[in-house]
């Protein structure tokens, strides 16, 4: 708990970003990862091996986008530095670990943003009692990216809005919380095929609740984006008994896409 505390107070993190959870979320996942290091081992050597092949498809140089990059857990940082001119990184916090990986290397780049562009609009609509708004991903400068890899991201973006709104609009209908996290999700993708010329995305795409290796629930982690097979799958045990609950034990069906900005069928 000390630990955690420590990463807190002394990470820099904007204060909208603090205040709808990114920085808590960001601390809670590194201890996650510490505690269930083991149980997550096959689905981080699953990730990074599916990083590197994918940027094996990507040409020499240019430049790398990373979307979510997170603790750095899954991606194989040195092996992008080595192979692009440059890599971006971007997340909405970036924690003392990545900060400490990306001075390693001196052509990564570290950019805080919020790739949905709806959180700051959305803090405004909340406060005002307007409706809820669309997202508007932003444009990044420069030049086309070679690559983007997003990790385990498509799932993820609509968690912390949909908490606040929970919180600050707790009669939103159903239906406009589920219209706006499938926009969300949809945008996302777009955006990503939109800023890089090879779109990679790894992401859960169904969350499994086992009770004595029997899947007892299960439910989609898409927000009902229609995506096509997967090139690669794998399994990740998130959260062993008891981490989330005493008997049931959390697995997510991880689905991996080398390219999603590439016609259909090549």
């Amino acid at each position: 708990m000390l630990r955690e505390a420590f990463e807190y107070l002394t990470t820099p993190c904007p204060p909208l970003a603090r205040r709808y959870g990114y920085l808590a979320e960001a601390v809670a996942l590194g201890a996650r990862h510490r505690r269930q290091r083991r149980a997550w081992a096959p689905h981080v050597d699953a990730c990074r091996r599916f990083v590197q092949e994918a940027a094996e498809r990507a040409p020499r140089g240019g430049r790398a986008l990373v979307a979510g990059s997170g603790l750095l857990i899954e991606v194989p940082l040195a092996a992008l530095a080595e192979r692009f001119g440059e890599v971006v990184l971007i997340d909405m916090v970036h924690t003392r670990t990545t900060r400490r990986q990306a001075r390693r290397h001196p052509n990564v780049r570290l950019l805080a943003l919020d790739v949905t562009g709806a959180l700051a609009t959305l803090d405004a609509a909340l406060s005002g009692g307007l409706p809820l708004p669309s997202p508007a991903p932003p444009d990044l400068p420069g030049e086309r990216f070679a690559f983007a890899l997003s990790c385990n991201l498509l799932s993820q973006l609509p968690l912390l809005p949909l908490d606040a709104i929970d919180r600050k609009a707790p009669n939103t209908p159903e239906a406009e919380r589920e219209r706006f996290a499938r926009t969300l999700a949809g945008s996302h993708r777009s955006w990503l095929a939109r800023v890089a010329e090879q779109a990679t995305l790894f992401t859960d795409t169904e969350s499994l609740w086992l009770e004595n290796g029997t899947i007892e629930e299960r439910g989609d982690s898409l927000w009902g984006l229609d995506l096509p097979p997967p090139d690669r799958a794998w399994d990740w045990d998130i959260a062993p008994a008891p981490e989330e609950d005493r008997r049931r034990s959390l697995r997510h069906r991880v689905g991996a896409w080398f390219n999603l900005a590439a016609p259909a069928g090549t």
